[in-house]
């Protein structure tokens, strides 16, 4: 019997998914393997482990994929191992697997893993497959080579609107049976989160990819609040100033083509405008980041970046970091941007580039800190959207300006004109 072991990673839905594709077209028996490899932030800048409220969202996600695949008389293996490679190695031999396939990834940390693997796989006689189901393009329908990538978004996205094709979101795969016990596999157990929601939340919802296509039904179909999308996006309450797709997004319980998809279907069906692009602007942008991830590699997350000149080593000030993370700077509008991320593991894009502006340009600390306490507790991280808007910010990525600084002042008196916002969560 072919047997092959299905590495989840941060593809978690069963629609639109090419290494799921792959697995049941090909192999007899599929084992999907989850592992969980616990923190990974920067132990310097953030102790402690994920996130309460991200950790919340993982698991309703993994529970519901798991959930999925039980109407198919299948089940999610659920492992919790720091080292992913040596377990699916150890998984590999014990079940005699004639492959592993997974999806790709773009940062660092994931594609070193990827080229291990491959290069373990060559010496076993194992087959080891990493396919893309995480960007709009594949590596092949980009318009120059990743060398090539333009360091500058606009140039990238005039290049992407001209000459490549989104492809279409591919069906979900006929899953075959599958019980773990039958092979007496150690695992996991998925428990629910107790974790309660804040009812100041702006993303009242839990992960998982039925959830995800609640969410998108809800903002293109019932409210078809996407067509306020450019006029409302950076808004700061509530639920529908911009889509929120993101924590979905970001562990692939809905994919970058699945929205496009959607998005297409509502411009024919309903109106497209003005919004309706924008909002694919900000797929472009997302896509962007996942490109900039590959062609730099490591230099994404290291103190110079993406700019060739080094920067000295400071000292940390780690009381004004805490300031920073607890929401006590004196800034109120940062401060009420702290407390939302603790409360409720999400903040707006808009909140973001204000905390992020202050902590760089104001308090003078080191980006890494926050970029690293925002991997620790956004529900949406994603590696190459966290660091490269950081990097962004920082005057260290891909902007040709020296750096983005935010007057705090000005953007409450844009943003909260009211101050609705600050006080909602003084």
């Amino acid at each position: 019997m072919r047997t092959c072991i299905l590495w989840f990673r941060n593809n978690l839905r069963l629609g639109d998914n090419w290494p799921v594709m792959q697995a049941y077209m090909n192999y007899d028996l599929v084992i999907p393997v989850y592992i969980d490899a616990g923190s990974q932030h920067n132990q310097k800048w953030v102790n402690g482990p994920r996130g309460e409220f991200r950790e919340a969202f993982l698991i309703d996600s993994l529970m519901e994929l798991n959930a999925g695949l039980m109407t198919y008389d299948s089940e999610l293996v659920f492992l919790r191992e720091t080292q992913s490679v040596n377990t699916l190695q150890s998984l590999a031999m014990e079940v005699g697997a004639m492959a592993i396939i997974g999806p790709k990834e773009f940062t660092f940390n994931e594609v070193f893993q990827e080229e291990t693997l491959k290069h373990w796989g060559k010496s076993k006689g194992i087959e080891i497959e990493f396919y893309n189901e995480k960007t709009l393009f594949l590596q092949r329908d980009l318009p120059f080579k990743l060398n090539d990538l333009p360091e500058v978004f606009s140039r990238f996205r005039g290049k992407m609107e001209k000459y490549a094709h989104v492809r279409e979101a591919i069906e979900e795969a006929d899953i075959s049976p599958f019980d773990p016990d039958d092979f007496n596999i150690t695992r996991e157990k998925l428990i629910k989160s107790a974790v309660s929601q804040d009812k100041r939340t702006a993303v009242p919802f839990r992960g998982g990819y039925i959830n995800a296509w609640e969410e998108l039904d809800y903002y293109f179909w019932e409210s078809e609040k996407v067509l306020e999308y450019k006029q409302t996006r950076n808004g700061l309450l509530g639920r529908g100033f911009s889509s929120k797709f993101s924590p979905f997004l970001s562990l692939g319980c809905l994919s970058a083509r699945q929205v496009k998809s959607e998005l297409k279907r509502f411009e024919e069906e309903v109106e497209s405008n003005e919004s309706t692009y924008w909002l694919f602007f900000e797929l472009l942008w997302r896509e962007y980041f996942q490109w900039i991830a590959l062609k730099h590699g490591k230099h994404l997350f290291s103190r110079h970046g993406l700019k060739p000149e080094n920067i000295i080593e400071q000292g940390f000030n780690k009381r004004a970091f805490e300031k920073w993370t607890s929401g006590n700077t004196g800034d109120g509008l940062v401060d009420s941007s702290m407390k939302e991320l603790a409360q409720t593991g999400f903040m707006s894009n808009r909140s973001r580039q204000n905390v992020a502006s202050f902590l760089v340009h104001d308090m003078g600390l080191d980006w890494r800190a926050g970029a690293a306490y925002f991997e620790q507790n956004l529900i949406d991280y994603d590696p190459a959207s966290n660091y490269g808007n950081w990097l962004y910010i920082a005057g260290r990525g891909n902007d040709p300006r020296p750096f983005r600084k935010f007057n705090t002042k000005v953007q409450a008196e844009r943003y909260d004109p009211k101050g609705e916002f600050v006080n909602t969560w003084s």
